[in-house]
């Protein structure tokens, strides 16, 4: 039977007080895909109605944003989607290079700054939950590790 700490879906507790958990790197990655998905707005990436661009960022914005709003709600698991939101910031870079950016267009600068604050965020949420989890002898394939295997005897 699991213990409530491990059935938990949010590190919580006092053994958390004054540690970042994952929840942090996600909510940043959750506010710049809010800003995402309205900068084709606001800085008025196309000149003449929805572009290419737009839509992308949109679509990105969307997608990564979801992902990242899952992993504010249950940091422990689904390490896996903070990764994907850093390879939709991957794509965010290539594309300001891809798409149809004007030179000096605010639309790929924002999507550069962007893209790398997406990849930045996304590793490190993912690389916190793994090291956590580490810490914890929870392997991501099999669950809690039972107590007495693979452990160094605790000395009192």
């Amino acid at each position: 039977m699991p213990t409530t700490a491990r059935a938990n879906h949010f590190w919580t507790g006092p053994e958390t007080e004054g540690r970042l958990t994952p929840s942090l790197p996600s909510s940043i990655m959750f506010l710049c895909t809010v800003w995402l998905g309205f900068a084709p707005f606001a800085l008025h990436y196309g000149s003449s109605g929805a572009s290419v661009v737009d839509t992308n960022d949109v679509v990105v914005a969307l997608i990564a944003g979801t992902l990242a709003l899952i992993r504010v709600i249950a940091p422990r698991d689904l390490p896996g989607l903070s990764l994907a939101g850093a390879a939709l910031g991957a794509w965010l870079i290539v594309a300001a290079f891809v798409l149809d950016h004007p030179a000096q267009d605010p639309g790929g600068v924002n999507d550069l700054v962007m893209g790398v604050a997406l990849v930045a965020l996304g590793l490190t949420s993912a690389t916190m939950t793994y090291r956590q989890r580490a810490a914890e002898g929870v392997s991501s394939l099999t669950g809690p590790r039972p107590r007495g295997t693979g452990a160094a005897p605790v000395r009192r």
